[in-house]
């Protein structure tokens, strides 16, 4: 069984380590670049917790590596025109050693050592880096191998094993000539601890602003020595901790960094007592100037690989047409079933799991299916569970039983679905013809199951092939990517501007990276194949099932509308506000028509996407607007007439933090006074304001709070907040600010042991009873859109996948509303491929259509016992009245 705190332990690690080093060095790719000069901010007045000294610590905290003692008594050396005596000075001389360095080469290896009370941690990984300017060089980073020649530039990635990137080499190798392909960009940079600072100290003209990029303080320690080498010791000092720069006095060249761990011991004390930490990187036999020979960026290429421009990252449809590679399940009695056991067979397989909510509805549809074809040996249809080892056969079958389910069940429990058949989730589903030829596949439920799957069996029971359609639409997927590949970039409107696109407090490249336009076929004469990964496509519009949707109105007079809140008001109509163009607040008529345009009063480099709003008990209603998936410094508070009352921490633009993920307006002590609870990315954690912008309390107990929610009252009328944080779990917060419990969901049962790790939590009353549901939204990857029912005891009561993809525009992903006839609201989701999700508060899948475009606000509302569906998109606010 994983450790699971090993596995966050990878995440904190992966947030540090990216950020410090690879997120910075990935700022070349969207061409966003730290200005030339190097301040050295102090901390915002309102954000700081307490000043920061100026002592010399050990980094983090924690005892000197072994093996790199400080030089007893050793002080930094008299002032000279040789000898540097300030910590900026050594970093100059460093970072001009790599700039003008000819050659270099390093063996690296990152190692994090943990003693905890329930045993060690110790986990590490290597890297190295061979380099000569201006365009040769080697790479072993993690799962990946980069090999320039001067004339080609070759990578592999070991989790793609078929394919090697080949590229003409640049005339000069630069960042965006390594980091410029995605995949292979994560590979290099999303391991174990991130990527390799060298290659940023060689190919970075302004590798020392990058290097310098929110720091706070930089520090001249004592020296050290590591082996025979002298070393400066230079403490860089930023909000999420300290690391240390050990640098060679007499070469400059880096020889080891010690990385910050305070949240990491915070995070691993959840788990008991943590006696020491330590996360160091040592370059070994880091050199300059030493000759290279031809033999050092020479490439072996692997047997049967296809040489491709981009990489493409495994997808079902790669299948289609071929025959299906090797897999083995097991039926209930433990009997294997192989390509070879199925042989001569139509083959309909179905992965199904019993915490799979979809699948209560995908499953007994397919069993209608299966009797229409019972009296035809050659057609099988299986459903594969893949529910874990823990899931005994007598519940899956009394599960399958219980939502009217008869299909014969087979388990997977190697994870041939991953594997295999390259999918994730549940249900997905693959048709295999009787030469076990794939030949069609379904990536989640298909609500016209029942009648499109009989026709697809019935052609090859005609012995007709019909998997050139999906792969026909795979392929325009490609096509379309590769002519948005081309495509110029969207402008944003006059003036504004979004530095750096995060998500929950992680990097996200930009949907086109620079440098990859189509090039030639041939490179020295070997013809490449180009592929391109396609953006989640925007499926074809749809209507729904369940309602229908009759058009009310188009209102095409915002300029970019953005997320809706809609406003009750007694005896009136409610009140509908959209964001609209980043910088304003749109008051438009349930007739459609605009009523209003409130544009906000903020800095000029300042945008909203979101708002937040709330009545105190004198009956006066606020708004909070602020942009939570970005590095936003401040959010504003407004009046009911949407008056600036106050932008907080107010000197945020003048001494920056990593910024403001989220803003709840609330009353958790139930004094009937409004309070404003602000959640950081980093390690400021949360911290609860007045409406005055006075600092009411401040929890740093938790880091990277991407989104918080207000529990219900107790007894006294007081409240929780209830926190995602970087640890994927729900921390909560009294109204005195302090820590009290941690929740972690726990799976109702996956292919995997590890917890749900929440990124997105609200909490609404449905059902009208008074107590609240709460849904979230886990997955560990860029595009796992999980949502999740739970308990705050931390049961999952039912989950449901959304289209994977990382939504195109800024809109909440998870929100109350009522289209379905009754009491009762429901959980309407916004799908990244432009599709609306509506889902019942017990969990059941009520109806999906697509709206086709990408959707940018989501709401409905109730006037005159009319319901009412409400849609921005990047043209046009629109309405339906729903029956």
């Amino acid at each position: 069984m994983t450790d699971p705190l090993i596995v966050t332990t990878r995440r904190l690690l992966l947030n540090h380590l990216s950020i410090a080093l690879v997120g910075l060095s990935l700022a070349w790719l969207s061409g966003c670049r730290p200005s030339a000069s190097v301040p050295t901010p102090q901390l915002p007045a309102e954000a700081a917790e307490t000043p920061a000294g100026d002592e010399a610590t050990p980094a983090g905290g924690d005892k000197t590596p072994a093996g790199a003692q400080p030089l007893p008594g050793a002080e930094p050396e008299a002032s000279s025109e040789a000898t540097p005596t300030t910590a900026l000075a050594v970093l100059e001389a460093m970072a001009a050693a790599y700039r003008k360095a000819s050659t270099y080469s390093d063996k690296g290896t990152v190692r994090l050592a943990v003693q905890r009370a329930d045993g060690p941690i110790d986990q590490w990984s290597d890297f190295a880096v061979v380099f000569e300017r201006p365009n040769k060089i080697r790479m072993d980073v993690y799962e990946a191998n980069v090999v320039c020649d001067g004339k080609v530039l070759r990578a592999t990635i070991a989790d793609l094993p078929d394919q090697v990137l080949v590229k003409e080499a640049p005339d000069e190798l630069t960042m965006k000539s390594i980091y410029g392909d995605r995949e292979l960009a994560s590979a290099l940079s999303m391991g174990f601890v991130g990527g390799s600072p060298s290659l940023m100290l060689l190919l970075a003209d302004n590798s020392l602003d990058v290097l310098l990029q929110g720091v706070e303080r930089t520090t001249l320690d004592e020296r050290g020595k590591i082996g025979d080498h002298d070393c400066y010791r230079v403490r860089i000092t930023r909000r999420d901790g300290t690391t240390v720069f050990w640098i060679d006095r007499k070469t400059y060249v880096l020889r080891r960094i010690e990385f910050p761990v305070d949240e990491l011991r915070q995070m691993l004390a959840q788990g008991g007592e943590v006696k020491d930490v330590s996360l160091v990187a040592n370059f070994t036999d880091a050199r300059f100037g030493m000759a290279l020979g031809a033999e050092a960026f020479q490439f072996e290429m692997p047997a049967d690989a296809k040489q491709v421009t981009f990489f493409v990252p495994p997808h079902p449809a790669q299948l289609l047409g071929k025959k299906v590679p090797d897999f083995k399940f097991v039926d209930l009695n433990g009997k294997p079933i192989t390509p070879e056991s199925l042989a001569g067979k139509i083959v309909v397989l179905n992965f199904w799991a019993t915490w799979c909510g979809y699948c209560r509805e995908s499953l007994p549809v397919l069993s209608k299916v299966a009797q229409q074809y019972k009296d035809k040996p050659n057609v099988v249809f299986l459903a594969v569970s893949i529910d874990t080892p823990d899931i005994e056969n007598k519940t899956l079958r009394e599960t399958a039983a219980a939502w009217g389910a008869s299909v014969p069940i087979a388990r997977d429990p190697k994870r041939n679905m991953n594997t295999v058949f390259r999918a994730s989730g549940a249900p997905n589903s693959f048709i295999l013809d009787a030469e076990s030829v794939v030949q069609d596949f379904e990536i989640g439920a298909n609500p016209d199951l029942a009648a499109v799957l009989p026709k697809k069996l019935d052609q090859l029971l005609a012995n007709k092939d019909i998997y050139h359609e999906p792969l026909a639409e795979y392929k325009k997927q490609l096509e379309e990517y590769e002519r948005a590949m081309e495509a110029p970039e969207p402008e944003m409107p006059e003036g504004d501007t979004v530095e750096g696109d995060t998500v929950q407090g992680d990097t996200v490249e930009s949907d086109t990276v620079e440098g990859n336009a189509l090039e030639s076929d041939t490179v020295e004469g070997d013809k490449v194949e180009e592929h391109r990964i396609p953006r989640p496509k925007i499926a074809q519009r749809s209507q729904p099932e369940t309602f229908k949707l009759t058009p009310l109105w188009k209102c095409t007079e915002l300029k970019a509308p953005g997320n809706i809140v809609v406003v009750p008001r007694p005896g009136a109509a409610p009140r509908l506000l959209v964001v609209d163009a980043w910088k304003s607040i749109a008051e438009v008529g349930l007739d459609g028509k605009l009523l209003a345009t409130h544009k906000l009063d903020i800095d000029r480099m300042e945008v909203v996407s979101t708002l937040r709003t709330a009545v105190g008990a004198d009956g006066k209603r606020y708004f909070a607007a602020f942009f939570g998936a970005s590095t936003q410094q401040r959010f504003h508070l407004l009046d009911e007439e949407f008056n600036l009352v106050l932008s907080y921490p107010k000197d945020a633009l003048k001494n920056p933090h990593r910024g403001i993920a989220d803003v709840e307006l609330g009353d958790l002590d139930g004094d009937g006074t409004l309070q404003a609870y602000v959640g950081y990315w980093g390690v400021i954690g949360v911290q609860a304001v007045s409406l005055e912008g006075k600092r009411v309390w401040s929890n740093r107990a938790i880091s990277n709070v991407a989104k918080m929610a207000i529990g219900g009252p107790d007894s006294d009328g007081k409240r929780l907040l209830f926190c995602t944080n970087i640890s994927g779990s729900l921390a909560t917060i009294d109204a005195a600010g302090n820590r009290k419990d941690t929740i972690t969901v726990q799976r109702k049962g996956d292919v995997t042991d590890e917890d749900r790790v929440l990124r997105w939590i609200v909490a609404a009353d449905l059902t009208g009873d008074g107590k609240l549901e709460w849904c979230g939204m886990a997955g560990m990857h860029f595009g796992d859109n999980l949502v999740v029912g739970l308990t705050l005891a931390g049961d999952e009561l039912w989950n449901y996948s959304l289209p994977h993809g990382v939504y195109p525009q800024a809109i909440e992903p998870i929100i109350p509303g009522r289209l379905a006839p009754g009491a009762d609201a429901q959980w309407l989701l916004p799908g990244p491929d432009g599709s609306i999700h509506v889902i019942a508060a017990d969990g059941k899948p009520l109806d999906r259509f697509n709206h086709g475009a990408a959707l940018s606000g989501l709401a409905t509302a109730e006037s005159s016992g009319r319901r009412m569906l409400i849609v921005a998109s990047k043209d046009a606010l629109e309405a339906w009245s729903v029956e």
